[in-house]
C-alpha cells in the first residue's frame, strides 16, 4: 500500500501541470499554442533537410528512446542521431494531447516521418510521448522523447 507521503510528489506534479493556464486567442492555454508551434518548426526544419535544426529543439540533457529501446542522450548524441537520417522528405506530427503548465508539459501523438531509402520513399509511423521544459531563455525544449511503432 502506498503511503500519502509517497504520493505527495506525484500529486504536486499533477498540480503543477494543471496550473498557470493563461489562454491564447483560440482559448487554448498559451503553452499549448507555443508547443504546437514548436511542432510545426520541427516539421519545417525536417522538410528543409535542416536536421541539426530539429536536434536544436532538444535540451542539452535530453533523452530519446527509440522504437527498439535504444537510449540516446545529451547534445552530442542527439545531434548525431538526427544527422544520421538520410534524404529527409516529409514529417507530420499529429498532436493528440498537450497538457501541462507554463514551465513543463507533456505531449502525445502520432509521427509520420518519410525519408528516401534506395530511391524509394519510406514512411515510419509511430506513436510518441514528449516531455517539454521551458528553458530560462523562454524556449520550449524536448527533455524526453519516446516513440514506438503505431499499432494498426
Amino acid at each position: 500500500m502506498l503511503s500519502t507521503v509517497k504520493l505527495a510528489p506525484l500529486g504536486l506534479l499533477f498540480l503543477t501541470l494543471g496550473a498557470c493556464r493563461s489562454a491564447g486567442p483560440s482559448g487554448r492555454p498559451r503553452y499549448f499554442l507555443e508547443i504546437e508551434a514548436r511542432n510545426r518548426h520541427l516539421e519545417s526544419a525536417f522538410r528543409a533537410g535542416n536536421l541539426l535544426g530539429v536536434a536544436d529543439v532538444y535540451a542539452d540533457d535530453a533523452v530519446l528512446i527509440d522504437a527498439h529501446g535504444t537510449r540516446t542522450s545529451g547534445r552530442a548524441e542527439i545531434d548525431e542521431y538526427w544527422s544520421a537520417l538520410e534524404d529527409p522528405l516529409d514529417w507530420e506530427l499529429e498532436l493528440r494531447t498537450i497538457r501541462g503548465s507554463e514551465a513543463v508539459a507533456y505531449e502525445t501523438g502520432v509521427s509520420r516521418l518519410t525519408t528516401r531509402q534506395d530511391g524509394v520513399p519510406r514512411t515510419l509511423e509511430s506513436e510518441f510521448v514528449l516531455l517539454w521544459r521551458r528553458d530560462p531563455d523562454g524556449e520550449w525544449r524536448i527533455t524526453l522523447d519516446a516513440y514506438w511503432p503505431k499499432e494498426r
